[in-house]
């Protein structure tokens, strides 16, 4: 049998913001340590935007339309599941499952959970409702107390996003005894919005933390994320620069988990036989561009994300590499002989396919609520395809070609002459015309689940709310 396999995904954090890919010294010294003892691949790339569709990737090897699930087909976690049950064969614990692995998962996002049908091929699922969600559950969901909710969080700062209670698990898990190795994949949202990480970590005096709370409630809301994308410009300088101080102390306190989970795997013995993966599904804009959070956009913050490796069998790459790929590397480090994931010889693609068409009723009445206006509703209803190899870029926006050369143009601010470019890109774009031609759902859907009762679809809702997704 192969080594244990361990892949924590610290959801929504920028390449950037870690050590080994440019952030400054003490940033994220566990995830920088972990790089010295292995290695961290430079030119990784998400398939996706958001959550859903890149884990979806991450799990099958597919592109997101592939698979059916660049958007959730009816907008709810639930109505994810019968499209996973679809490809359960090539869902990675699946593969890993009949190899002879212990397959286990901790998430605490519900867009990564039961609910979506993330837990096939696991012989245990924990998902852990993020903390926040619960005191938001007494604040209320509109009006003065939800304000005074979103206040009262900021300013106490006490709680994470379920790290603390996930760390209590895999220690429990690590103690156990056992006779064969482990795939257990983890997910963390404590770099994702509300930005709001517990003290120390929250270094902001009180005054600063309400302001926080205030910051998530108006700017990390959906509808303060599509005013942004969709160019209404309304974050204040001050609340940007909140903003973007407590993500990198969020992505600070994910870093001090994951040092704490290596000291429990190492004083166990289980580290020196484990490959351990972080990795991220996407990752956040945070003014770049005038985007804010992350959806209706491809941009580079998004879609560039870190993959850092460490223990037996890891991988050292330095080309281009897809989030799509990570089952094969994964499937290659624990030995198996027989998988169905392909290496994938062209440059990774992305893919983002809006919630909505620009004719629906609920989109076009949203634009004229929030005044957004022709240009608001073409940024919020963009089919997007791109595809990089590091150094360039082709994005295909609603049938439009755009080319990029992200070595002079890195914030992706000067498309270029695509007459001038010359054959350069012509590897992005037969890796889009590759993928479109992939795009149709492999596999027929299974059979639908059974229609969530009302009290659990007012659960779901509340959580995505939360999670900026409504």
């Amino acid at each position: 049998m192969g080594p244990n396999v361990l892949c924590v995904v610290l959801d929504t954090a920028r390449a950037d913001a870690l050590e080994p890919y440019g952030a400054a010294a003490g940033a994220s010294p566990a995830v920088a340590d972990l790089a010295r003892r292995g290695s961290a691949l430079p030119h990784v790339y998400s398939t996706a935007a958001w959550t859903l569709p890149a884990h979806a990737s991450m799990f099958t090897g597919l592109l997101p339309r592939a698979v059916g699930l660049a958007q959730a087909p009816e907008g709810t976690p639930q109505s994810a599941r019968p499209r996973l049950e679809a490809v359960r064969e090539r869902m990675l614990p699946e593969v890993m499952g009949r190899a002879g692995y212990e397959t286990r998962a901790v998430s605490a996002n519900v867009w990564v959970s039961p609910h979506c049908g993330f837990d096939i091929g696991f012989e245990r699922f924990h998902y852990i409702e993020p903390r926040h969600q619960m005191a938001m559950q007494v604040a209320g969901r509109s009006g003065p107390r939800q304000w005074l909710g979103w206040a009262r969080e900021g300013l106490r700062s006490e709680n994470d996003d379920g790290a603390a209670k996930a760390l209590e698990v895999l220690r429990g898990w690590a103690g156990e005894r056992r006779d064969r190795p482990f795939f257990w994949f983890v997910n963390l949202i404590e770099c994702h919005s509300p930005y709001l990480p517990p003290r120390p970590w929250n270094d902001l005096d009180a005054l600063g933390r309400l302001r926080a709370g205030n910051d998530a409630r108006v700017h990390q809301s959906f509808a303060g994320v599509c005013k942004t994308c969709a160019g209404r410009w309304e974050i204040p300088d001050s609340s940007l620069e909140r903003m973007r101080h407590l993500y990198g102390r969020s992505v600070a306190y994910a870093d001090a988990w994951l040092g704490h989970l290596l000291e429990a795997l190492d004083g166990g013995g289980l580290l020196e036989e484990t490959l351990v993966i972080v990795t991220s599904d996407h990752g956040e804009n945070l003014g770049e561009n005038r985007l804010f959070g992350h959806a209706f956009s491809l941009d580079e913050r998004l879609t560039h994300v870190p993959l850092v490796a460490a223990g037996p069998g890891a991988p050292r790459a330095q080309a281009a590499t897809s989030l799509a790929d990570l089952p094969r590397m994964l499937a290659e480090a624990a030995g198996l002989e027989e998988h169905p994931y392909a290496a994938d010889p062209v440059p990774p693609v992305a893919q983002f396919d809006p919630p909505a068409p620009a004719e629906h009723p609920r989109v076009q009445k949203y634009v004229r609520d929030l005044d957004l206006g022709e240009e608001g509703l073409e940024r919020l209803t963009a089919v997007l395809t791109s595809a990089c190899d590091g150094h360039r870029k082709v994005v295909h926006r609603n049938g439009r070609e755009l080319l990029y050369d992200l070595d002079a143009d890195p914030l992706e601010e000067s498309p270029l002459d695509a007459s001038a470019a010359g054959g350069h890109y012509d590897r992005l774009r037969s890796a889009i015309e590759e993928a479109e031609r992939a795009s149709a759902p492999t596999g027929a859907p299974a059979a639908v689940v059974p229609a969530a009762s009302p009290e659990e679809l007012a659960e779901l809702e509340r959580q995505m709310k939360l999670l900026g997704y409504m």
